[in-house]
């Protein structure tokens, strides 16, 4: 009785495993189909704890979710402070809200009934291939940062696994390149690296994630933080329009061309490995190589890059370059003569 053998599927954990792949469990769906509007704190806790066990199955669940999410922000920060031991005269933890009617607003109904409606409807998973190729699609808009993890069967693709999460606060103010960078390190290294790590796959995103690297003179730590940890990978970059980027929780964008502009794989890496530090004659110098390949026609320049680091340069190699400098040679002429 403990064991069944040759079914067709199986459920497990609240989810259902077949040949076909991965998908929700119906009969724990059905609370959600008929689950009340929450009342509260707590009843809010609870659907969206639900919820987000099965958000691997919805795309752009931190977007949808998000105008609930905020309820449970203002919780908290209506919560007081902790009394001190030092100064119990101090005012202690203010009493926080527990009704939610009153704040309960159409942007909260519509995200409630359109989280019902994706997990009733959730699509059935894919079983990851390692020997299949991946195609990855990621966006990134003010309201949170997303991905799905494609891979093709039967000459269509379907979706090995979604993410999403919300931004930080102080994310909030990255600008739209960083933005763009941030969200292309989230998904391939902290949520799809078990994926990923040693196989050759495709990125698909709306611009090019990648401008931050190329029009930021100079990275700051967190830049060669993301670029080391992306330098271990090996991908191409495929960038499109965001308002054909939509599976991956794009925002309405202007309208641009459907063509894609691609980076191959030695591109992207020349990008990702291409800030090193050298040490040369005592001098230390700040090095970018950047591959011509690895940067679109708009920004290329053949006088400016090339396959190679750039030289640094001595005491010694400066000396003899100012020496052969015919106003330099008689600048120095004239400080030696005391003139």
């Amino acid at each position: 009785e403990k064991c069944q053998f040759c079914l067709p599927s199986v459920t497990y954990l609240g989810h259902v495993v077949s040949a076909e792949g991965v998908s929700t469990d119906p009969r724990k769906l059905e609370a959600v189909a008929s689950w009340p509007r929450p009342r509260n704190v707590t009843e809010l806790r609870s659907f969206l704890g639900f919820c987000s066990y099965y958000r691997r199955f919805v795309g752009g669940f931190a977007k949808i979710a998000q105008p609930l999410n905020k309820l449970l922000q203002k919780e908290t920060t209506e919560e007081g402070c902790k009394v001190s031991d030092k100064n119990p005269s101090a005012p202690g933890p203010r009493k926080a809200r527990e009704s939610i009617q009153g704040e309960w607003t159409s942007q909260c109904e519509g995200a409630f009934v359109k989280l019902k409606e994706s997990l009733t409807r959730a699509p059935v998973l894919a079983y990851a291939d390692p020997h299949k190729p991946y195609e990855l699609h990621v966006d990134a808009s003010r309201e949170g940062l997303g991905g799905v993890l494609y891979q093709e069967y039967g000459g269509l693709l379907r979706p090995v696994a979604y993410v999403s999460r919300s931004l930080a606060p102080s994310e909030k103010n990255y600008p739209t390149h960083k933005l763009e960078f941030l969200a292309l390190k989230w998904a391939v290294v902290d949520k799809l690296k078990d994926y990923l790590y040693g196989a050759e796959f495709v990125i698909k995103t709306d611009n090019n994630p990648l401008t931050y690297i190329l029009t930021t003179a100079k990275l700051d730590a967190t830049g060669h933080r993301w670029l080391a940890a992306l330098s271990g990978f090996r991908f191409s970059l495929k960038y499109r329009p965001g308002v054909n980027n939509r599976d991956a929780d794009a925002l309405s964008r202007r309208p641009y061309t459907t063509e894609w502009t691609q980076l191959t794989p030695d591109g992207v890496q020349a990008l990702c490995q291409g800030t090193e530090r050298r040490v040369k004659g005592g001098i230390e110098a700040e090095a970018i190589g950047v591959m011509a390949a690895a940067v679109p026609e708009f920004y290329c320049n053949p006088t400016q890059l090339r396959d190679e680091s750039l030289p640094t340069f001595s005491r010694q190699d400066l000396k003899a370059d100012q020496a052969r400098d015919p106003l330099i040679a008689l600048t120095i002429k004239a400080l030696s003569a005391n003139q």
